[in-house]
């Protein structure tokens, strides 16, 4: 009896300690299947949040910059159909003041759309001269329009006096010569004469889009005050025009 007591203690004893084996190892097992989902969903979570980015990103590159300023690419009137719209509208009962626009310098997403121009402008009264000014324009959702500022470029430069004649660079041999030389030893930047402004003896007045060149670059509308001299020209001041007002 004894020793069927204890063969039958023995093989009692085996079969507990194989079922703890087996739930050792079922655990395990469970505990190696609950990481391997874990680490699948954070893969997966790491994945989403990695497509997110990179679609927010792209929807940022893609979306236009509401409220910022952008120059112009093209600022020839021809080239800016839209714009010219908008300032047909804004002075089509403008009296006593007559504007010529000569180029469309920026504009800006709002509520509608801001726009800037370079006209020349001149009083409807006898004797009136010319002068060259920036002039806003806003045009809101449904199409109407109105001028919201205007900066004179001269003014307050004693001894300047507007161009009266064209503003085409090309047709002003002398100040192309005197800006084209100014230019000569200078590097980094890109410089495109908008119009010929005005001039005081033997300088020169020059709107110009400058670009500038390297991972910073920035485009400006500026006036470029040039002297002519006897050995060439030369630069006298640049100066940036806040399209914004």
């Amino acid at each position: 009896m004894r020793r069927l007591f204890i063969m039958t203690l023995g093989l009692y004893c085996a079969v507990a300690l194989m079922g703890c084996k087996a739930d050792a190892a079922n655990t395990s097992e469970s505990k190696t299947a609950v990481e391997s989902q874990t680490s699948s969903v954070a893969t997966t979570d790491t994945s989403v949040s990695e497509t997110t980015d990179a679609n927010l990103a792209q929807s940022s590159e893609d979306a236009p910059a509401v409220g910022g300023w952008s120059i112009s690419e093209k600022l020839s009137p021809s080239d800016n159909s839209d714009a010219m719209r908008a300032f047909d509208m804004a002075v089509k009962n403008l009296e006593g003041y007559s504007y010529e626009v000569v180029a469309v310098l920026g504009s800006q997403i709002v509520s509608g759309t801001n726009y800037s121009y370079l006209c020349k402008g001149i009083a409807v009264t006898p004797g009136a001269k010319a002068e060259y000014a920036v002039v806003n324009v806003y045009e809101d959702l449904s199409g109407n329009a109105k001028i919201t500022g205007s900066l004179e470029l001269l003014e307050g430069k004693e001894g300047w006096e507007y161009n009266e004649g064209s503003a085409k660079l090309e047709d002003n041999a002398d100040v192309k010569t005197a800006f084209d030389k100014s230019l000569e030893a200078l590097a980094g930047a890109n410089y495109e004469p908008i119009a010929y402004i005005g001039k005081k003896d033997n300088s020169y007045a020059i709107l110009a889009k400058i670009s500038t060149e390297g991972s910073d670059s920035q485009t400006t509308i500026s006036m470029v005050y040039v002297t002519s001299t006897d050995s060439g020209a030369m630069i006298d001041d640049i100066k940036d025009v806040d399209i914004s007002m």
